[in-house]
């Protein structure tokens, strides 16, 4: 039997329950966007320590990316499965398991691995984070709840918070206990998410025992969710592999500090912030979707194929736009699924955006790895040239995508034509 089609109109007020439960979903993203990039600073240390070179670097960066893509689906079938609470506090201790292996490694193997480890953990945490937050929302405000709070304020900040604030503590404590700092701030929320995640009762598919092979065939079916994720290897693939080499980028070519290279990745997502924010305000009153995505991503293309050609100053705008953008991009992507009732319904929600992550993190897997490889080859700079060129490709992914509201508007449009039509033909047959 398919799962009803969730429709906007069912969605109750928030109360105390909704409230929590958009909160735990910021403080998930929030947790496993700090281990994602707490670790990041400690990249020169560790290439010091286990005698590492940059593609080995550059691997460290892929592997997250690997176990985040590979993940997303199964964790979509584990959600309609078992329920978003229950994925959510799997995914949560994952991580922390994850950071204090990290925290602990005695070999670049057990660090890949716990990189991996990691990458998994926030796919499940991610796949119930952001569906329960797009359940919960108000439906005129929910891409500003799921792609302004959730992702910009929970994700970018904590991502910003990584980069920066833990390249001062590594300076002062080291990379071990630095780590082990934010494996205990995972554990409070993994902890958290124990008590602090209800379902919203009009959406009892979150709660598990609803999938079925009908039900996700009809989400592999979906040409948009598709064509969206293949589009989101530019958006996704950009913005991470900036965000995370840009640093390194910056700090071996043109000679910045530790400290102003990490300020500047951090500046990078924390301008993001206010641009997801505004991104989500702005998808929600477009009259067209798809533009709120292909816009930031061809943006961001451009900006890529500029970077080559930025030094010294100039990188202080560079890196942050593309910060911005990439944030601007990513907030209505979040919620992409939401966008086609009649063909995903709440059960399917973790699983569509799982296969829109999926996808979009092919990019953020391999263009690390080929950006490390081409430095050998072409140099730093002309290496963001190389990703600029696949990342355009991948671009084309959105004009396969059907536009989930011109349905909409053009129903309104022809009601409206039909509404003059007929009050124009009364007054002309009384004026005779």
């Amino acid at each position: 039997m398919t799962p009803p089609i969730h429709t906007e109109t069912t969605s109750p007020g928030l109360g105390f329950r909704g409230y929590a439960s958009i909160t735990m979903a910021v403080l998930l993203s929030f947790a496993y966007g700090l281990q994602m990039y707490a670790t990041v600073p400690a990249f020169g240390a560790l290439a010091e320590e286990f005698s590492l070179d940059l593609t080995q670097i550059g691997f460290l960066v892929s592997i997250w990316f690997l176990g985040y893509a590979v993940a997303h689906v199964p964790a979509g079938f584990a959600a309609a499965a078992w329920g978003v609470k229950r994925v959510a506090v799997w995914g949560a201790f994952a991580l922390t398991i994850s950071t204090l292996i990290f925290a602990f490694a005695q070999s670049y193997g057990m660090i890949v691995f716990s990189r991996g480890l990691g990458g998994v953990a926030m796919s499940f945490m991610a796949g119930a984070a952001f569906p329960l937050a797009t359940a919960w929302a108000p439906a005129k405000h929910s891409r500003l709840i799921v792609g302004g709070l959730v992702n910009g304020v929970g994700f970018t900040g904590a991502s910003a918070l990584g980069l920066y604030v833990w390249t001062l503590l590594i300076n002062s404590y080291g990379w071990r206990v630095s780590t082990l700092i934010a494996a205990a701030i995972s554990l409070i929320v993994a902890v958290a998410s124990v008590f602090l995640i209800p379902t919203p009762r009009h959406t009892d598919e979150l709660d598990g025992g609803h999938f079925t092979l009908k039900a996700t065939g009809q989400v592999l079916r979906s040409r948009s969710i598709w064509a969206i994720g293949i589009g989101s290897i530019c958006g996704y693939g950009v913005l991470f592999t900036v965000s995370q080499l840009g640093p390194g980028y910056v700090e071996s070519e043109f000679g910045f500090s530790a400290e102003n290279a990490g300020l500047l990745g951090a500046l990078m997502l924390v301008l993001g912030i206010p641009a997801a924010l505004a991104s989500g305000v702005i998808a929600d009153r477009a009259r067209r979707f798809l533009p709120t995505l292909w816009i930031p991503a061809g943006l961001l293309v451009i900006m890529l194929a500029i970077l080559p050609f930025v030094s010294g100053a100039g990188l202080w705008i560079a890196l942050p736009l593309i910060g911005i953008l990439g944030s601007m991009y990513f907030s209505p992507a979040t919620v992409a699924h939401g966008e086609y009732p009649d063909e995903i319904s709440p059960a399917n929600y973790s699983t569509a955006f799982g296969l829109v992550l999926s996808l979009g993190n092919i990019g953020a897997f391999l263009f690390p790895y080929i950006y490390s490889v081409a430095t050998g080859y072409v140099g730093a700079r002309w290496s963001w040239m190389v990703l600029a060129a696949i990342a355009a490709v991948a671009w084309f992914g959105f004009l396969f995508a059907r536009e989930p509201r011109v349905d909409k508007a053009d129903t309104q449009s022809e009601s409206d034509d039909r509404t003059t039509s007929t009050v124009s033909k009364k007054a002309y047959s009384l004026s005779r």
